[in-house]
């Protein structure tokens, strides 16, 4: 079974009409009203018509976990009104089961069921007509059903080609993210050792030829050298601190997290962060980007989703703490992947935790919470 999927508006709207269309001839040829409804071939084409309308809603606005049956109930209901009606146009129904087809099954499961179609679609009308009328009527449909269902599995294949770029789009701002950081920490390394080798030096060379001359000056000199001492020593702990910020190279945790949410495609990413906020302990930082990629992934690859929520907030003690929902489709249960799996060892391994939350038909909440002593905004 695939990922749920939605159906395409406008096979949505030709299917809704193909429908419209058999139901119209086969009331204008039968002359249905309420008087007619006692005879029961008549009874059996009215409820199988408004069955395999109501069989089709349900799919196609579904999460996906019924869809065979509810094929199945749709092909029955399609041969049932072949069966019982008059009109000569109730095989159109089977070309809006194979346009649904592709979305829930393989491309082999695809052509099984079409086959299954039309083979059973040509038996039935071998019991109501001659069998060149019945092998004429059977081949045109059948050619409609390839239609269709070659029309539908080229929109999946279309749609899955979008996710999986969306996916990758993801991964690639992730890693352009994290370059920018490693060479943004390269430099302030750079500046850092150029600070302490040569600035640094020659401060304490200063301070040591000042602590010199303060024992060989006497009188009104000796307070400006001790004055000038002075000066030399809280610059150079000034040079130090400067050298061990550039070490230590706090992450501007915001601009990191909208620059790896922006713009994703085919989902709409609704990011909350406090402004300013740093992470000054690059293990806390990169757990914290890697965890969004991740919901970023899976969300694009198995939620259906077009909306997710991140907010990201700094708790009075100092940590850090991730909330993530989506509105997708939902599920039953939730087998936890590498990725969520590595999610919660390393969130582990920090100090933190991360759980996940299931619910039907509402998408998937994720909660993380991570200690660190340089969150701050």
């Amino acid at each position: 079974m695939r990922s749920p999927t939605v159906f395409h508006p406008l096979l949505f709207v030709a299917a809704l009409l193909a429908w419209s269309m058999v139901g119209a001839q086969g009331l204008v040829v039968m002359n249905l009203t309420l008087q007619h409804l006692t005879s029961a071939s008549v009874l059996v084409w009215f409820v199988a018509f408004t069955s395999f309308g109501a069989a089709f809603w349900l799919n196609v606005r579904g999460d996906g976990r019924h869809a065979l049956f509810l094929l199945g109930a749709q092909t029955a209901a399609a041969l049932a009104v072949i069966a019982t009606g008059a009109s000569g146009f109730e095989g159109a129904l089977l070309s809006i089961i194979s346009g649904q087809v592709p979305m829930f099954l393989s491309s082999r499961s695809t052509v099984l069921w079409c086959s299954g179609l039309a083979l059973t679609s040509l038996a039935v009308y071998l019991v109501l007509y001659p069998p060149l009328d019945a092998l004429a009527s059977a081949v045109g449909y059948a050619g409609l059903l390839v239609f269709t269902a070659t029309a539908s599995h080229i929109q999946q294949r279309e749609l899955n080609g979008r996710r999986e770029l969306a996916r990758l789009h993801a991964r690639l701002e992730a890693a352009q993210q994290q370059l920018a950081e490693r060479e943004r920490e390269q430099e302030r390394l750079r500046i850092a050792r150029e600070l302490h080798d040569s600035l640094g030096h020659h401060l304490t060379a200063l301070s040591l030829n000042i602590e010199v001359a303060s024992h060989c000056v006497e009188g009104p000199g000796l307070e400006h050298v001790r004055r000038a001492q002075n000066v030399s020593r809280t610059l150079l702990r000034e040079v130090r601190e400067v050298v061990s910020s550039l070490r230590e190279g706090p992450l501007q945790l915001g601009p990191a997290l909208a620059d790896l949410t922006r713009e994703v495609p085919g989902l709409e990413v609704h990011l909350q962060v406090p402004e300013g906020l740093s992470v000054t302990e690059p293990a806390a930082a990169h757990c914290l980007l890697r965890c969004v990629q991740e919901v970023i992934t899976n969300t694009l690859r198995h939620a259906s989703a077009h909306h997710l929520w991140i907010d990201v907030v700094s708790t009075r003690e100092g940590a850090l703490r991730l909330h993530a929902r989506d509105d997708g489709v939902g599920a039953m249960a939730l087998e936890p992947g590498a990725g969520l799996t590595g999610m919660r060892e390393r969130f582990t391994q920090l100090g933190g935790s991360l759980e996940w939350r299931l619910a039907a038909r509402r998408g998937v909440e994720l909660v993380a919470w991570l200690p660190t002593r340089g969150a701050h905004g």
